[in-house]
């Protein structure tokens, strides 16, 4: 973890915006995210929309002067806790900079803002054959989410508009 600094975002600074489009760029080219570049029109419209998103947080996280990673959280609400809660809706590391705690890092960062907050959990999703990141996941904490005494599974569902 030599050299590696999480920073929040500041979407009106352009090598923000850059490092955080040149990232979700690589991280949509991943065999494990599809591997398809960002289509032109959600490359324009990335930035703007996510400057209008009041619940946002965005982290970057820099080897030096180089962006080698980020994620793209959201504050959400718990209505059975009253309380906060943060969703990780995107994370990931460049590939050439894995396995250097950069993750670890991001996750430690959101941890942090999550406590502050006084959030009730954090939540994320994963592939369940992505075995690396569910590794990570379960190190610090996480586990599928299960409801009731019974500890029923849950799914998370979706319908594209």
């Amino acid at each position: 973890m030599d050299n590696i600094e999480i920073v929040s975002a500041d979407l009106d600074r352009i090598e923000h915006q850059n490092a955080l489009l040149s990232l979700m760029d690589l991280y949509a080219r991943d065999p494990m995210q599809g591997g398809e570049p960002l289509p032109a029109n959600v490359l324009d419209e990335l930035i703007p929309e996510l400057r209008k998103h009041p619940a946002k947080m965005i982290w970057l996280a820099y080897r030096g002067a180089e962006a080698v990673g980020f994620t793209v959280c959201f504050l959400g609400f718990s209505t059975f806790a009253a309380r906060p809660l943060i969703n990780i809706h995107d994370i990931s590391v460049r590939a050439d900079c894995r396995g250097l705690g950069v993750g670890k890092l991001l996750m430690e960062t959101i941890e942090a803002k999550a406590r502050e907050l006084r959030c009730c959990k954090i939540t994320l999703e994963v592939r369940e054959d992505n075995d690396v990141a569910r590794g990570l996941y379960r190190k610090l904490g996480f586990d599928r989410s299960n409801l009731g005494a019974q500890k029923i599974p849950m799914e998370f569902w979706q319908k594209k508009l």
